[in-house]
C-alpha cells in the first residue's frame, strides 16, 4: 500500500468515528476530512464519478429506516457523508477487493456489513427496534448482495473515460 492509500484508509476511519460518535453535531468535521480526500486524491475525476454509488447505500438505509429496521434520534445527515466517504474506498484502500471472486465478496460483505452496523448500534448511533439478531441477519444478507455490486460498479465507473 502506498502513502496515499494509507492516508485514504486512515482518513476514512477518522470520518467513520467522527460520524458515529459525533453524528450531526460533528458533521462539518467529517465533511472537511472528506474534502481533504479530494484535495490530495490522485484520481479526483474517477472519485467524483463513483460518488453516485453512495445513493444506493443512502437509499437502502432510508428504506430500512422507513420500514422500522433502523431508528435515529434525528435525521442522520452524518450517514450520508459516511456513505460518500465509504464509496471512495473502493478505488483506493479497498482496491484489493477487485481481486476477490464474487463468493468471497459475498462473505466479506455479509460479515463486515453486519459488524459495522451492529458496532454502530452498540455505540448508540442507531436503534434497532426489531432486535439485534433479526437486524444483524437482514443487514448481513443485504451487504452480501451490496458489496459485490458496489465493487464491480466502482470498477466500471472508474474504467469509463
Amino acid at each position: 500500500m502506498n502513502r496515499w492509500q494509507w492516508f485514504q484508509l486512515i482518513s476514512f476511519q477518522v470520518i467513520w468515528f467522527v460520524a458515529v460518535f459525533g453524528r450531526n453535531q460533528w458533521l462539518l468535521v467529517a465533511l472537511l476530512i472528506l474534502l481533504l480526500h479530494f484535495a490530495f486524491s490522485p484520481e479526483k475525476k474517477s472519485d467524483l464519478k463513483v460518488l453516485s454509488l453512495a445513493l444506493l447505500g443512502i437509499g437502502i438505509d432510508a428504506m430500512l429506516t422507513a420500514f422500522g429496521v433502523f431508528q435515529f434520534d434525528e435525521t442522520p445527515f452524518w450517514l450520508a457523508v459516511l456513505w460518500l466517504a465509504f464509496v471512495l474506498n473502493f478505488g483506493h484502500s479497498l482496491l484489493y477487493l477487485r481481486r476477490l471472486k464474487t463468493p468471497w465478496l459475498v462473505v466479506v460483505g455479509a460479515c463486515a456489513g453486519c459488524y459495522v452496523y451492529l458496532l454502530s448500534w452498540k455505540l448508540g448511533a442507531v436503534v434497532l427496534p426489531l432486535g439485534v439478531l433479526f437486524t444483524g441477519l437482514l443487514v448481513g444478507v443485504i451487504w452480501a448482495v451490496l458489496l459485490p455490486i458496489m465493487v464491480k460498479a466502482d470498477q466500471r465507473l472508474r474504467d469509463i473515460s
